[in-house]
């Protein structure tokens, strides 16, 4: 299949197409700014599919919204109007209002109703994800960089409410209509991107400057929350290389060395431990604290007992082949490395440790 993109080198261009590289059988004409209408003439006839994201939206002169936008648009309808090639075209929830970029948009789709069939109009909401131009449209992708950069940002009224799409729900939707699917929501012929996020700007803002201060931490956000999660993504997209590394913690003793990894306040930690042949760990029970236990290197026998009754179980364990053991409430236990070298353990707890309520109690697992 062969698939013409307008405005390749544009935002949205730039992460579409990374999405159709992806694919197999699919080969790719890009058209941008730069490029003469020519290109497209030159390949129209073999093409399969327009993806038309070029659009003019920060001219200097007016008159370039209806000629990047309108007139490039009627220039390609009028090229394929008598050969059905399916056309996406990129518009603006701003098609609906009295400026000149939302004219320019609203004079492209209705020259499109009256000349195609094979169409697909989306108006987009407020677009954010990675590679978006910085102080140019986007208060995200401004407020992504400034932050990561240490320069100021400004917001007037906190209480500002905007709807956003994220970069990788509108490609994919784009690569389903390619494949041949229904847009998820169109009214009135005109299609929208899900889902949509209605977001005051103050949270954006504080959400932001809680990521950059996390990323000198081994705290991570609560991407359970799909927004957070695209959001945080969004972010770290705009941060230099060289201040991706944070150090971690390492704790030492006799027995061996302890480091935690994650921290979340929505789902606890993540940690390591490394013990020598012949150690022993834990001996403690809670009454609600919960860990999860992994062996990822050597051998190990992870053992409990109630603390109530009898009721008792040991599990041996080793890297031959991975096993998640659970360490129920009310049960003492504990770790011991029986293997021959080091053994090292991977630890999910449910929460933080919390040194003024740690809900940890020492009993041994043998000796009662």
């Amino acid at each position: 299949m062969k698939v013409l993109v307008t405005g390749s080198n544009g935002f949205i261009g730039k992460n579409l197409i990374s999405h159709l590289q992806e694919m197999e059988n699919i080969e790719i004409v890009t058209f941008d700014r730069e490029d003469e209408f020519k290109k497209i003439e030159d390949n129209i006839e073999s093409v399969d599919f327009i993806f038309h994201l070029a659009g003019i939206n920060r001219p200097i002169d007016p008159k370039e919204f209806y000629e990047g936008n309108s007139d490039l648009t009627k220039k390609i309808v009028d090229l394929i109007k008598d050969k059905n090639i399916p056309l996406l075209i990129t518009s603006s929830i701003q098609a609906i209002k009295d400026n000149d970029y939302g004219k320019s948009k609203k004079l492209a789709e209705d020259y499109i109703k009256d000349n195609l069939t094979n169409y697909y109009i989306y108006r987009l909401h407020n677009v954010f994800g990675k590679w978006c131009k910085p102080n140019y449209n986007s208060v995200i992708a401004t407020f992504c960089y400034n932050i990561t950069h240490d320069l100021e940002i400004k917001v007037d009224n906190p209480e500002t409410e905007l709807e956003l799409i994220y970069i990788d729900d509108i490609c994919e939707e784009f690569i389903r209509i390619l494949n041949g699917n229904k847009p998820d929501e169109k009214i009135d012929n005109i299609c929208y991107i899900n889902p949509r996020y209605k977001v005051k700007l103050g949270y954006i803002k504080d959400k932001l400057y809680e990521f950059k201060e996390n990323m000198n931490s081994i705290y991570v956000p609560n991407t359970g929350n799909d927004f957070i999660k695209k959001l945080f993504a969004t972010f770290v997209s705009y941060m230099e290389l060289e201040n991706m590394a944070v150090t971690a913690t390492k704790n030492t003793d006799e027995r061996g060395a302890f480091i935690e990894l994650v921290r979340t306040k929505e789902n606890g930690q993540f940690s390591v431990s490394f013990s020598k042949p012949g150690i022993v760990r834990g001996n403690h029970y809670h009454h609600t604290k919960m860990e999860r236990f992994i062996v990822i290197k050597g051998k190990a026998k992870i053992s409990f007992k109630s603390i109530i009754n009898d009721d008792k179980y040991s599990f041996i364990v080793d890297d031959n082949e991975i096993k998640i053991i659970t360490i129920p409430v009310g049960y003492t236990h504990n770790i011991e490395n029986i293997g021959d070298d080091e053994m090292i353990l991977a630890i999910w707890c449910n929460e933080l440790f919390d040194k003024n309520h740690p809900d940890t109690y020492f009993k041994e697992v043998t000796n009662y």
